[in-house]
């Protein structure tokens, strides 16, 4: 894209303007990649930072009680608490760079090497938004890899959360980012508990069928998308923290999904509507906010690129997570881009490096909806909807009217003139 600014016109005017009268700030805006207008990482993480190699939490299994009624004068009884289970933040190093070659320099084509510098950052920032996204989608159990090896390597990702399959803090297996059996500590007093945040949509039917299609005819789909809202986030809401206590998952949520036509226009629809004609009060008017973001479209569990159709969403509690040591961006080394001369091939060099990745103790502030009607949905673990915590919304008063054995008439109407006035 091009610009000609008129030296008369931007004496005259506003330097914010050219002679088309069009605003230069704007205009660059609009040049930019969609991260940078919204970046998905500020959506679904939280920001931190590492100051050593590796760093590990490890939960705290508090008091179960902290008083016993007694007698006057007796001793009073000690209470004790209990490790629980633990995470190792880490961080990766990604590297990467450009050189600016000699012939550049000798025809002092300078807006070519501004240019080229302010493209390689875009592009490495717009890496990091995909390589989180790829991090997300690795959480669900099954392995994703960013990256090729024709683009310099690739990385294995699989993210997991502190708790353990079994609740066993020494067992070394770690669930899944989302799942549906995520375990509180096991200790000698009590069982672990299984709770979820990764949930499926289903009518409960003897053979059920799933999801909610929002292109179809069903009169009550945005009704019932508002049930399945409004019932995740109070399940949220009442989860047990590894004490077995509640957890207070209660801050304000936002629903994070796809940018894509129809799932938006229900979600809006669905937290903005306080009444639905037949079906009653919308339990999920206000519930929550709502963001939307292409890059999700990328990713499977979001969005079925064969069909086209978003099939699923986040919800995010962003203070839970924030307070609990959530899914965070974790950045070790901020980025840097160094600047040397080279002789072979004679140029400039411009080496960029960066450590960050990804980490997770506490699964609680975040759960994923899937809406789409896969019996087995191929980016989990065990492909089987089984593994999902099936949500059934409300059946709605609001139904299509049909005609049962509708009859035909056949004949011949004839009128009949009246008296001439």
């Amino acid at each position: 894209m091009g610009m000609i600014i008129n030296i008369d016109a931007a004496l005259a005017n506003r330097a914010d303007y050219n002679i088309l009268r069009e605003p230069i700030n704007d205009m660059l805006k609009n040049k930019q990649e969609a991260w940078e207008k919204k970046n998905p990482i500020d959506l679904l993480f939280k920001r931190g930072t590492l100051n050593k190699f590796q760093e590990t939490y490890t939960d705290s299994i508090g008091f179960a009680h902290a008083f016993a009624e007694t007698n006057d004068y007796a001793v009073a009884p000690i209470f004790n608490t209990y490790e629980g289970f633990s995470k190792t933040y880490t961080s990766r190093t990604f590297q990467g760079g450009f050189i600016i070659t000699q012939q550049v320099l000798e025809d002092q084509a300078y807006n070519t090497v501004k240019n080229t510098a302010s493209r390689f950052i875009t592009r490495w920032h717009g890496d990091q938004v995909e390589y989180a996204m790829k991090a997300i989608e690795s959480g669900f159990g099954k392995e994703v890899t960013f990256g090729s090896a024709e683009n310099g390597g690739t990385s294995r990702l699989r993210l997991t959360s502190a708790d353990t399959i079994d609740g066993d803090p020494l067992t070394p297996i770690k669930s899944p980012l989302f799942s549906k059996a995520h375990k509180t500590v096991k200790t000698r007093e009590a069982s672990p508990i299984s709770q979820a945040n990764l949930f499926a949509v289903t009518d409960g039917a003897t053979v059920p069928t799933y999801g909610i299609d929002l292109a179809g005819d069903d009169p009550g789909k945005i009704a019932k998308l508002a049930d399945v809202i409004n019932q995740v986030i109070t399940y949220m809401e009442n989860l047990k923290d590894d004490n077995n206590k509640y957890a207070g998952v209660n801050g304000p949520k936002t629903i994070v999904a796809p940018n894509d036509a129809r799932l938006k226009a229900a979600i809006e629809t669905a937290l903005a509507t306080d009444t639905f004609p037949g079906y009653g009060l919308n339990a999920a008017y206000k519930r929550a906010t709502a963001e939307f973001t292409p890059y999700l479209r990328d990713i499977a569990p979001c969005f079925d690129a064969t069909n086209n159709v978003a099939t699923g969403f986040f919800i995010v509690d962003k203070a839970y997570n924030n307070e609990n040591q959530g899914l965070e961006f974790t950045q070790r080394v901020a980025f840097t881009l160094n600047v040397a001369e080279k002789k072979n091939p004679y140029g400039i060099s411009y080496d960029a490096r960066e450590r960050f990745d990804i980490n997770v103790c506490s699964w609680r502030g975040i759960a994923f909806v899937y809406i789409g009607n896969s019996a087995t949905p191929a980016f989990s673990e065990n492909a089987t909807i089984n593994d999902f915590e099936l949500i059934k919304p409300i059946d709605t008063l609001v139904k299509p009217v049909t005609l049962v054995n509708p009859v035909t008439v056949t004949g011949v109407v004839t009128t009949q003139a009246g008296p001439s006035t």
